[in-house]
């Protein structure tokens, strides 16, 4: 079986917008009613969990990977894929997984990450997620995710069934690095990747956090110490979500305050520099996984805390309105403008991409469960 065919969608669907009514719709500048603010009440934030979970199980292949996009506007998917979204979808079942601990959400992840098997092929010493089989098609953020993926499942279900993929990842990654550096983008890049360089550095954390390693260790403290040196100078708002992920990780398991205020700067940058302006309209669940962790090590003492908190509330409740009800067919756009679509009935659970452009896409599902299960841990512990 090829690449193409695993990574296949599912047939479209009839389309059912013109194409004037399309154009129309993407023209409005739309607003964020207060009418739809979102409830963040236990019993919600459960049943937001519940449906984008039981949405990507549903939407999972026979393969194992899923599928990857449903645009509302014309009725049909956008035939694409990419296999660190794909991964990423594992990962996020994953941390459902070690949230909930149902059997439910076993055998999907099972699936996923032998799926995620499937396209390694080796390289030195180790293994690396090809999307297309060849050196040519290695992403290095692929196999990050595919690693933390493999580590929910075997650290939530006992099974050490992917225990040599799991060492072979962990080895393809180690020879990504560069010497005092980040992660090349593929074995034969030249180049970094802001994203990889986050993921591959909270895979290795998780990694460490599980199994004990002193040699391992000691790479990893070097990795610190050169992720917060390149990140501290430049922030980055593709690297901000995972390396504040990473840090915090990290500092759970050292103790070192370094750690923990590196992860308070990123979330700082992110409110006074990387994207200091609230959006009414985009998806930012990936924002709200490197707030949450950052907030969770801020007392309500520091000056970052108030801000911080203040800006993940208004962001969860915005999010929430960005899930697709089990049954709805309308999308409210804001301003009355409501869009009519029977294809929203099979996508309960997922979240869209944006208000002006009613696409969803496994990685924002992806993101926004992630996001939600960070915020009720949070608060359950404690806020």
């Amino acid at each position: 079986m090829t690449v193409r065919s695993d990574l296949n969608l599912r047939p479209g669907r009839k389309r059912r917008l013109s194409t004037r009514v399309a154009g129309l719709l993407l023209a409005i500048t739309l607003g964020f009613p207060s009418s739809q603010a979102a409830s963040l009440q236990p019993e919600r934030l459960d049943r937001a969990i519940e449906a984008a979970q039981q949405q990507l199980i549903g939407a999972q292949l026979e393969s194992g990977f899923f599928d990857y996009d449903f645009d509302f506007l014309r009725g049909k998917p956008t035939g694409k894929s990419n296999i660190v979204r794909q991964a990423g979808t594992a990962y996020a079942l994953g941390e459902a997984y070690a949230h909930q601990r149902t059997a439910e959400l076993r055998e999907p992840l099972r699936k996923a990450v032998a799926a995620l098997a499937g396209k390694s092929i080796p390289v030195d010493r180790g293994e690396l997620i090809s999307f297309n089989g060849k050196r040519s098609g290695i992403k290095g953020g692929a196999t990050a995710l595919a690693l933390l993926a493999e580590l929910y499942y075997y650290r939530n279900s006992g099974d050490g069934r992917f225990a040599q993929q799991r060492e072979a990842w962990l080895q393809g990654l180690l020879g990504l690095r560069r010497p005092g550096a980040g992660f090349l983008r593929a074995p034969d890049s030249t180049e970094e990747s802001h994203y990889y360089n986050g993921e591959v550095w909270l895979a290795l954390a998780f990694y460490i956090a599980t199994f004990e390693s002193a040699r391992l260790e000691r790479q990893l403290r070097d990795i610190d110490r050169a992720m917060m040196a390149a990140y501290g100078k430049e922030p980055h708002i593709g690297f901000f979500h995972w390396g504040a992920m990473a840090a915090e990780r990290r500092f759970r398991d050292t103790g070192r305050e370094e750690l923990k205020r590196f992860a308070q700067s990123q979330a700082e940058n992110y409110l006074t520099s990387l994207r200091p302006k609230r959006s009414l309209n985009a998806n930012t669940c990936y924002s709200l996984e490197g707030m949450i962790p950052a907030l969770s090590l801020t007392g309500p003492e520091d000056a970052l805390y108030q801000p911080l908190e203040s800006r993940i509330e208004w962001e969860m409740r915005k999010i929430m309105t960005f899930q697709i009800q089990p049954g709805q067919t309308q999308l409210d756009l804001g301003d009355g403008i409501l869009l009519t679509s029977p294809d929203l009935a099979a996508f309960g659970g997922a979240f869209i991409a944006n208000r002006k452009t009613p696409l969803t896409r496994i990685d924002y599902t992806q993101h926004c469960l992630s996001a939600i299960i960070k915020y009720k841990e949070w608060r359950e512990a404690g806020s």
